[in-house]
């Protein structure tokens, strides 16, 4: 969970530098949420891909179904139990060097997420009309 904190921290801090409208927890709530439940995706349509495995849904709005344990741990694990204060107090009380492997662990966490799941759905998606 250390770099779901981390990840946390970081989006609620970018956008409390952007907007002042005290909605930064629950924006960085959604935006956690984002990432591991863009991972389970993606590796569910490497599995139904390579595999065949058929985990994802046919309608692709029943995949929010995953979603739900995502949405319950990660969502009430900030919202009721691990406060965004409690994690500045930790990330403060770090070396600058483990900040500094921190960020660059979480850049390349979201880049290889976000680019990987692009490609690989623009893969799967030149697949169809190929058929």
């Amino acid at each position: 969970m250390i770099l779901i904190d981390y990840l946390y921290y970081q989006i609620v801090n970018f956008y409390k530098h952007f907007n002042k409208d005290g909605a930064e927890k629950g924006y960085g709530i959604v935006m956690t949420l984002g990432l591991p439940f863009l991972n389970l995706v993606f590796i569910l349509m490497i599995l139904d891909h390579f595999y065949g495995t058929k985990t994802l849904p046919s309608n692709k709005y029943f995949v929010l179904v995953y979603a739900l344990p995502f949405i319950l741990l990660i969502g009430l694990r900030y919202w009721k139990f691990t406060s965004y204060e409690e994690i500045k107090e930790r990330v403060q009380n770090l070396s600058k060097t483990t900040k500094i492997i921190a960020d660059i662990l979480l850049i390349i966490y979201a880049t290889i997420s976000l680019l990987g799941f692009i490609f690989f759905s623009l893969y799967l998606g030149s697949l169809k009309n190929t058929f």
